[in-house]
């Protein structure tokens, strides 16, 4: 198999972007821990496109903390809160 084949590029590209931290993965990451779920299974890759090391997410009381180790790319997200509470 050629490393450098279109078809191998086109597959690695589209695994990238469905790890990549975006809309669509911050909904994913909040909806689990709503859920009960401790943890987010999935490994989620920096957005800086000259990056895209791992993220670690940190689960706090009100927000969650997404940050790369790497380029200092941070992110905060608040937790909504429960309805009828």
């Amino acid at each position: 198999m050629d490393m450098f084949a279109p078809e191998q590029r086109e597959r690695t590209e589209l695994y990238r972007e469905k790890r990549e931290f975006s809309p669509i993965m911050e909904k994913q990451i909040v909806d689990r821990l709503a859920q009960g779920q401790e943890t987010f299974p999935d490994i989620i890759t920096c957005p800086t496109k000259s990056c895209r090391n791992p993220l670690t997410v940190k689960n706090e009381k009100k927000y969650l903390d997404i940050a790369c180790g790497n380029c200092g790319w941070t992110k905060r997200i608040y937790k909504q809160k429960k309805d009828g509470g």
